[in-house]
């Protein structure tokens, strides 16, 4: 129990009483408010930048508001998927509802929010934001502090640059990263599986190897 509260303790002196979370998403295609979400991860990490085994992930595929402005050529998710979606996922108003009674579970502290971590944040923020019902509902869950690894690795390629040494990642997209790094990814383009390679990529930019 004390190495549990300890745990606990660095957790929340990291992330100021803010809960960590890797998160991403699968879309109809890349304009936010015209193409939607049909797919959601949001998973719990801990002071070690791992899942969190405590709590499950917001994990679920969601109903396109927009069907008709599904966008095939920028989705890396085929037809004969994008038919299962349809026919098997969650009303995506019905998922906030379920979104927001996963976020009570937690008991943060008020004001206390998701520390998003992601790869190229500033895409999945639009997205959620729009499915969620707007600003004011996002900035209720969501901290404006972020990590994002495309973010991190742009930065280890600039300071590279400045002291005169070879630019550690030739290119900063969530592929490229695993790959240079070993990781090894259950499946690319699903968003719980995407999580954890984004959190994992995260980790080893922090040089937290030592366990």
């Amino acid at each position: 129990m004390k190495q549990w509260r300890n745990h606990l303790h660095l957790a929340c002196f990291i992330f100021n009483g803010n809960l960590l979370c890797a998160i991403d998403i699968e879309t109809t295609g890349l304009r936010s408010g015209f193409h939607d979400i049909i797919q959601i991860c949001i998973l719990p990490l801990d002071s070690n930048i791992k899942p969190d085994k405590r709590w499950n992930p917001f994990y679920m595929n969601l109903i396109p508001k927009r069907p008709e402005n599904i966008d095939y050529a920028a989705m890396a998710i085929h037809k004969v998927k994008m038919a299962e979606i349809i026919n098997t996922g969650i009303d995506p108003d019905k998922a906030v509802d379920i979104f927001e009674e996963w976020f009570k579970k937690f008991n943060l502290n008020f004001g206390k929010k998701i520390s998003p971590l992601a790869q190229n944040w500033p895409f999945d923020r639009g997205f959620i934001m729009d499915w969620i019902g707007g600003p004011l509902n996002f900035d209720h869950f969501f901290d404006g502090r972020y990590r994002d690894t495309m973010v991190a690795a742009l930065y280890a390629n600039d300071k590279s640059y400045f002291q005169g040494e070879a630019y550690p990642y030739q290119k900063v997209n969530l592929t490229y990263l695993a790959l240079e790094m070993k990781i090894k990814r259950d499946k690319a383009h699903d968003a719980l599986s995407d999580c954890i390679t984004t959190a994992e990529i995260y980790r080893r930019m922090l040089g937290a190897l030592h366990e």
